[in-house]
């Protein structure tokens, strides 16, 4: 899984920086909306949810921008994913010349996938930070978990769009399902409401969500300088390699009929 990115690496990086280039191309500001987006949803959580509604997150007592981070946070994490699931499903569709050519190694376009995401959640968590120190000052040492926390995720994502793109193939519906069925995913997150306030079982089932337990982590370091509890995430990094793994397997396992298929 990681030996053929590494083989490939040089490719892969080629091919997620011309999938940035053209997420831009022919615009004005060009890569400025890659920080001009994020500013305006945080200036939008600010002003919503901190002078419309004036909400107050339970354990955290501390200014309307506080909280808007607090939201902003967890919507970082939430698109990373969302981003990956809606490009999945017409990857291959998309690539139509990739699939065509036979020594092509197309597993690692997931990679690329995740790269243009990951790009995103850099610049997002740029402005965060930025924000933060602002705010609050330096950011509390337990920040230095949130990297090995993001990896499982990516490795979850990584999972899912080797599943998606695989099916995309067959079932041209998926595209549309998963368009219609992503955006739902957000109310069974915790991007903006706090876990703690779920009764059970409730509470329990919402952990089925892979995004819970990462998001939650990474505010309890931000906002609480809490460290992550090692044993559930060494769990988590386990079952997430273990999904990665088991999409990769399918997407070989298929990968001999895209040509004729698509």
């Amino acid at each position: 899984m990681f030996g053929c990115a590494w083989h490939y690496r040089q490719l892969v990086l080629r091919l997620t920086l011309r999938e940035i280039e053209a997420r831009f191309r022919g615009s004005l500001l060009g890569k400025l909306w890659a920080g001009i987006v994020p500013l305006f949803m945080l200036s939008l959580y600010t002003f919503v949810f901190g002078f419309l509604f004036k909400v107050r997150w339970p354990g955290l007592e501390g200014s309307t921008l506080q909280v808007a981070l607090l939201y902003f946070s967890g919507l970082i994490l939430f698109d990373f994913v969302l981003e990956c699931l809606t490009r999945a499903p017409a990857l291959l569709a998309d690539q139509i010349a990739y699939v065509k050519k036979v020594l092509f190694p197309l597993e690692i376009l997931a990679w690329v996938v995740i790269g243009g995401a990951l790009f995103r959640v850099l610049v997002g968590a740029a402005i965060l930070l930025v924000f933060y120190v602002a705010i609050d000052g330096l950011p509390p040492l337990a920040v230095l978990s949130i990297p090995v926390l993001v990896l499982p995720l990516a490795l979850i994502a990584m999972g899912f769009i080797w599943f998606l793109s695989a099916l995309g193939v067959y079932v041209r519906d998926f595209r549309h399902a998963v368009l219609v069925l992503a955006p739902v995913t957000m109310f069974l997150t915790p991007v903006f409401f706090p876990l703690s306030t779920v009764s059970e079982p409730i509470r329990s089932l919402l952990y089925l969500n892979p995004l819970t337990f990462v998001i939650e982590a990474v505010r309890a370091a931000l906002f609480l300088a809490e460290w992550p509890n090692w044993a559930a995430l060494a769990l988590y990094g386990a079952i997430a390699w273990i999904f990665a793994w088991a999409g990769r397997a399918w997407f070989l396992f298929v990968r001999g009929e895209f040509a004729d298929v698509v």
